[in-house]
């Protein structure tokens, strides 16, 4: 009896919360979206429109623009129990055209900042006859949403419609200076290539900033624009699991770990969450790694940092706590070795002082994967000392060839060892 008891109760409480919860989202689209009843035809239009944006995105970092015009009709998204029944949905994007250089400025200033624009066209910004006036108002609403800074906060005013603005600008196209005619357009992109047997006098447009060029060896040469549009059937993710798409860009990937719910209270804005976070923990190595063997392998090579936002970085150091094996170069030297050249290599023993240092590096790695990241790194028995990539620079060489070498930070940062990925690293599963 007290078992049916039991299970009568929690119908009971499932049953009010999934109520309350209901109630709760029916209040949020009334109020923050304006509607008097949260029809199933309004939560379906929901779901389609935010499937779209995520499919417009998909294609933009895999395929390219697939839609110039398309743009996200709302200020709020839907609670994501109500993006369902989208398995039958069929989205289609129309190409469009990118907006002129002069368009897009005007959908996308304030009136505030009409000045950026041709005199021809500021008084769309600010007359009471303009046309599209209602696109630019002085005073309006915002809703932090939840937020806690200004800036976080949605802005309420309208969005533009594309066939309003270019009618608007319509009669005034005509206006523009020649100048500026000539700016308010897409323009080729121009390859300039060093060719040793061209040598030709170049008369410099800025001589008050430039001077001119006595011996010019380059030349020329203009990419047409669409020289660009490659066909989706030749494009898309890269098939080779053992690369980066890009660095930088989020990758759960070449790391084996688990992941799960837990209130952790990971600090997201300056602030501890209080509900669950979703955790990554990074898998134990079945073997220790040995601090010469490790050293062997990355002193003095690049590898990849930060996961699981990939960035390179230059290992100058190598540290289990006791040992430390080190480059031992002349200042200023920030060269990568490759195995057939092995690295000058310094070993020494930490002192006390230093063996304290070393356990406080383990702890801040630590804390800060659990803390700001949600990542669990687990023992931490090697430690990686680097300098980021901070960029590349072109190196003239002694034959007048130049190439692109590689600069690193000169701050040198620790890392624990099982959270980097070792350059041609195949990828780890989750497990």
């Amino acid at each position: 009896m007290n078992g049916l008891n039991n299970n009568m109760s929690d119908d009971w409480l499932f049953n009010r919360t999934r109520s309350q919860f209901r109630q709760y989202k029916r209040t949020y689209y009334m109020t923050k979206m304006g509607v008097e009843v949260v029809s199933d035809e309004f939560l379906a239009n929901q779901a389609l429109c935010y499937v779209e944006g995520i499919q417009w995105i998909l294609h933009y970092y895999y395929h390219g623009v697939q839609s110039w015009s398309w743009y996200y009709p709302h200020h709020y998204a839907p609670f994501l129990s109500d993006v369902r029944n989208i398995a039958h949905l069929k989205l289609t994007f129309d190409m469009g055209k990118p907006f002129m250089p002069f368009q897009q400025l005007l959908g996308v200033l304030p009136a505030a900042s009409k000045d950026l624009l041709p005199q021809s066209y500021r008084h769309l910004m600010t007359s009471e006859n303009s046309s599209i006036i209602e696109y630019y108002p002085l005073d309006f609403k915002t809703d932090l949403n939840g937020k806690q800074q200004e800036w976080e906060a949605v802005v309420l005013i309208p969005f533009i419609d594309e066939r309003c603005l270019l009618a608007a600008m319509e009669p005034y196209n005509d206006h523009m200076t020649k100048a500026e005619k000539a700016r308010n357009r897409h323009t080729e992109c121009a390859v300039y290539s060093y060719h040793a047997e061209l040598d030709y006098p170049y008369t410099s447009t800025l001589p008050e900033l430039f001077p001119s060029i006595m011996h010019c060896h380059v030349r020329v040469t203009s990419v047409p624009m669409d020289a660009w549009h490659v066909s989706l059937s030749h494009v898309g993710r890269s098939d080779n699991s053992s690369q980066l798409y890009f660095l930088g860009f989020p990758t759960l990937q070449h790391i084996r770990h688990k992941f799960y719910k837990k209130k952790h209270g990971v600090v997201v804005f300056q602030q501890s969450s209080r509900g669950e976070n979703m955790m990554l923990e990074i898998t134990r190595s079945k073997e220790e790694p040995v601090c010469g063997d490790v050293a062997a392998l990355v002193l003095g090579c690049s590898v990849f940092v930060n996961w699981p936002h990939l960035e390179e970085a230059r290992v100058t150091a190598v540290s289990d706590g006791e040992s430390k094996f080190f480059l031992e170069e002349p200042a200023g030297v920030q060269k990568l070795y490759d195995r057939d050249s092995p690295p000058p290599t310094k070993v020494t023993y930490l002192s006390d002082r230093e063996q304290k240092d070393w356990v406080k590096d383990v702890q801040g790695i630590t804390e800060h994967f659990s803390k700001r990241k949600g990542i669990v790194v687990n023992e931490t028995a090697v430690v990686l000392y680097a300098q980021l990539l901070t960029g590349r620079k072109y190196v003239p060489g002694q034959s007048g060839q130049v190439h692109l070498e590689k600069q690193w930070s000169k701050q040198i940062m620790p890392f624990a060892y099982q959270t980097i990925v070792k350059v041609g690293t195949r990828i780890q599963r989750c497990t």
